[in-house]
C-alpha cells in the first residue's frame, strides 16, 4: 500500500468520522429544547397572570367606587341634615323667646279692673273672663248639654252684641261646621229659652226658621247665620265655661302676696 493511498483512507476516515459527530450533535439538538424555546412558555404564563392582575385589579377599582359613590351621598345628606337640624334648633330657641315673651305680654294684658283673669286651657278661647270650647265631635242637642255639664260648663249663652261678634267670627274660623248652643223651646209655641231659664232678646239676633213646619226646637250658629233644628240631630256644639270671680279674686290676692 502506497502512501497515497494510506492518506486517502485517513482523510475518508476522519471524514466519516467528523460527519458521525456531526449527527450526533444534530440528534442531540433535536432532542434537547433550545433556551428560547424554554422561555416562551414562560412568557406565555407570566402575560396571562399580569392580564389577569390587570383585570382583577379593575373590578376591584370599579366595587370601590360603587361601593364608596353611597357612603358619600350618606356623608352630604348627613351634613345636610345636620345643618338643617342646627337651623331648626335656633329657630326653637327663637320662638321660645317669642314664647316667652308674649306670655309675659298676656299676664299682663290678663289685668282687668284690678282682678287678674285666670288663662283659659289650651283647647279653649278666651274672651273676656269667660272661657269657650268649639268640640270636634259630633252629638245630638241633649248629648252637647251633657257633655258640656261633664266639663263643669254649660252650652253657649249669647248675652251681648260683642259677644255675639266674637261667637260669629270664630265659628267662621271652622268653615262650614255647624254648632250647637244653649237655646232651645218646647215646641213650636212655646219661647227660646236659655238653658238658665232666660228669654232670648228679640234685639240680639233672630231664628231664621222659626215657624217651620214639623217645628225645630234647638238653636245652632254656623259662621254669622243662627238657625235651628230638630234636636236629635248631630252638630258640633260650644261650651262657655265662666270663670268663677271668687276664684279670680283669690289668684289676684296670691299675685299680691
Amino acid at each position: 500500500m502506497t502512501s497515497e493511498e494510506v492518506t486517502y483512507a485517513d482523510l475518508r476516515f476522519m471524514t466519516l468520522e467528523k460527519y458521525q459527530d456531526q449527527e450526533l450533535q444534530t440528534t442531540r439538538a433535536k432532542d434537547s429544547p433550545s433556551p428560547s424555546s424554554c422561555w416562551r412558555p414562560a412568557t406565555v404564563v407570566l402575560g396571562v397572570f399580569c392580564l389577569s392582575s390587570v383585570v382583577a385589579a379593575g373590578i376591584l377599582a370599579a366595587r370601590f367606587i360603587l361601593v364608596c359613590h353611597p357612603v358619600c351621598e350618606r356623608d352630604e345628606n348627613f351634613t345636610l341634615q345636620k345643618a338643617i337640624v342646627e337651623s331648626l334648633n335656633e329657630q326653637l330657641e327663637l320662638l321660645q323667646a317669642q314664647n316667652l315673651n308674649l306670655t309675659e305680654t298676656v299676664k299682663q294684658l290678663a289685668t282687668y279692673r284690678g282682678h287678674k283673669c285666670i288663662p283659659c286651657p289650651e283647647n279653649l278661647l278666651q274672651y273676656g273672663e269667660d272661657c269657650y270650647y268649639f268640640s270636634k265631635e259630633w252629638k245630638t242637642w241633649q248629648e252637647s248639654k251633657a257633655q258640656c255639664s261633664a266639663l263643669d260648663s254649660r252650652l253657649l249663652k249669647i248675652e251681648s252684641k260683642e259677644e255675639l261678634d266674637f261667637i260669629m267670627r270664630s265659628a267662621q274660623s271652622y268653615s262650614s261646621y255647624s254648632f250647637w248652643i244653649g237655646l232651645s223651646r218646647n215646641g213650636a209655641e212655646g219661647p227660646w229659652l236659655w238653658e238658665d231659664g232666660s228669654a232670648l232678646s228679640p234685639d240680639l239676633f233672630q231664628i231664621q226658621r222659626a215657624s217651620s213646619s214639623p217645628p225645630l226646637d234647638c238653636a245652632w250658629v254656623q259662621g254669622a247665620n243662627i238657625d235651628a233644628a230638630r234636636c236629635g240631630e248631630y252638630k258640633f256644639y260650644i261650651c262657655e265655661k265662666v270663670v268663677d270671680p271668687v276664684v279670680v279674686e283669690q289668684a289676684s290676692y296670691s299675685d299680691r302676696h
